[in-house]
């Protein structure tokens, strides 16, 4: 089950740095050509800006998911630096776990509030009429995943601390 845990995680993450990648080039390429059709050709073109602006919602969302994934989201790491002892480190790590899927279940639910709303108010962009719910789902999916990998991050600490073994977050 591990094992099948750990593929499913490689594919998702590959995928993820997919659509960052992606979605970077799109809002780079888009703003480039927004500008340059302004500034420099004096055309206004419809659309370029909704585009850059629903690439930038999976760029942000996705690249939440890939840091929250790899713990490499913005931290206060001062206390557990400051601590010495294995056991302190392990309670403090499961501290932060459960802070963290209590704030990814409010995450969760703030997204499921907004997909009912889309779903009762259907709403669209003003250029090229994309449903507000493409941009949205970026929303969704986050918070999903968000709440999966703070669920492994908690179950890894709490066996840190109750099973005895060592902090390892890669285990899961």
């Amino acid at each position: 089950m591990v094992a099948f845990l750990k593929r499913l995680d490689s594919g998702l993450i590959g995928l993820l740095n997919i659509v960052v990648i992606v979605t970077s080039l799109a809002i780079t390429g888009l703003i480039l050509f927004l500008v340059l059709a302004r500034f420099v050709l004096g055309w206004s073109v419809v659309g370029v800006l909704e585009l850059a602006t629903l690439s930038a919602m999976w760029l942000y969302m996705c690249g939440a998911v890939v840091a929250a994934r790899n713990h490499e989201h913005l931290v206060v790491d001062f206390l557990a630096l400051s601590l010495k002892n294995p056991k302190h480190k392990a309670l403090h790590t499961l501290a932060v776990s459960l802070i963290m899927v209590v704030l990814s279940m409010f995450f969760l639910s703030l997204a499921n509030d907004m997909v009912a709303w889309s779903i009762k108010r259907p709403q669209t962009t003003a250029a090229l009429s994309i449903p507000l719910i493409v941009p949205q789902s970026a929303v969704v999916l986050a918070a999903i995943l968000c709440a999966v990998y703070a669920i492994r991050d908690a179950i890894v600490a709490a066996i840190a601390v109750f099973g005895g073994t060592p902090h390892k977050s890669e285990e899961v």
